[in-house]
């Protein structure tokens, strides 16, 4: 990979991650985790994310795009419909549910940082990736900045609560893991496919299978809650079903397709920190809407996870310039 390409890539990934950690302060204010009520629950949000997009999909797919969405089904029969209930059904409900149960937006996307260790594990089994002492390091150091944010959102819970309050909150963590469990072996079983698909065909024939189940609950779930959305309840509705879904899916497979697994895994580490800081800057903006609450302890975590996240990106940047210099 030349300089140019590997600052490119670095750059997509930035923006995605950018992206993709205000998912979780939009969906924090629509089940009423900021300061206003809430307008959905963890299903009905999750219904209501996929309605307005799976019918577009579904169009591309097998209208637009079909004999090469129906190749891909003969294919991959089994992987495509488990990739696309891996990355729509069993991530947003996992992460919607644990969100609405109490767990905060910063603290939702900390979870997420798990998925470079499942990632890379998972590649390693059944990609063949092979795990360096490098990236073993990196994580360690990142995992121990995660530990520090969880350890400080937990001992204010069980200031406030005792330790039966600790304990719950504790397993609402595990709830909200499910989601980058979920998405780990969406990316696994999305990589190889990610070599020779367009990365929207695979994209929009994982979200419309994926997503298709969802629109039978759409008359009790969702679509009552949709139908009574303000412009600030569908812009940050939109903001998860165009923004983050449609175009987000397609960038993350497109990454996939040139970088390894565990490396992009790695990438998450970026959703902690952007959070945080998207966070603020919104408290900042519109105090009357937005809830600011944050630790010293969670600073110094969220600095370890970049630490972490550099560690494993600097050498490809380092090995790209000297191929880029001219030699003597």
């Amino acid at each position: 990979m030349t300089q140019r390409g590997a600052g490119w890539m670095t750059a997509v990934g930035l923006v995605l991650f950018l992206v993709w950690s205000n998912s979780f302060v939009a969906a924090s204010f629509l089940l009423g985790g900021e300061r206003g009520e809430a307008r959905f629950d963890g299903i009905g949000l999750t219904v209501a994310r996929f309605a307005p997009i799976v019918p577009l999909c579904l169009a591309w797919s097998f209208v637009v795009r079909r004999r090469t969405s129906v190749a891909l089904l003969r294919r991959f029969p089994w992987r495509a419909p488990l990739a696309g209930l891996l990355s729509a059904p069993a991530y947003n409900l996992a992460l919607f549910s644990g969100q609405q149960l109490g767990v905060p937006a910063p603290v939702a996307s900390l979870t997420t940082a798990l998925m470079p260790l499942m990632m890379m594990l998972l590649a390693a089994l059944f990609l063949g990736e092979r795990i360096d002492a490098r990236k073993g390091i990196a994580f360690s150091i990142a995992l121990v900045g995660l530990m520090l944010i969880a350890a400080s959102r937990a001992g204010g819970e069980a200031a406030a609560g005792g330790p039966a309050s600790a304990l719950r909150y504790a397993a609402l963590i595990g709830l909200v893991a499910l989601a980058p469990f979920s998405w780990s072996v969406y990316s696994i079983l999305s990589k190889p496919v990610a070599a020779i698909a367009a990365p929207m065909d695979w994209t929009f024939l994982t979200i419309g299978l994926g997503g298709l189940p969802l629109l039978l609950l759409l008359p009790w779930r969702g679509g009552p809650e949709m139908a009574r959305l303000d412009l600030s309840g569908w812009s940050a509705l939109l903001y998860l079903s165009l923004l983050c879904t449609v175009i987000g899916y397609a960038v993350w497979s497109w990454l996939l397709g040139r970088l390894p697994a565990s490396t992009a895994g790695f990438l998450t580490f970026l959703n902690p920190p952007l959070t945080l800081l998207s966070k603020l800057l919104l408290s900042l903006l519109l105090p009357a809407v937005f809830v600011w609450s944050m630790q010293p302890l969670e600073l110094l975590g969220a600095a370890l996870a970049l630490v972490g996240l550099g560690l494993v990106l600097a050498p490809g940047w380092v090995a790209t310039r000297r191929r880029g210099r001219p030699s003597a």
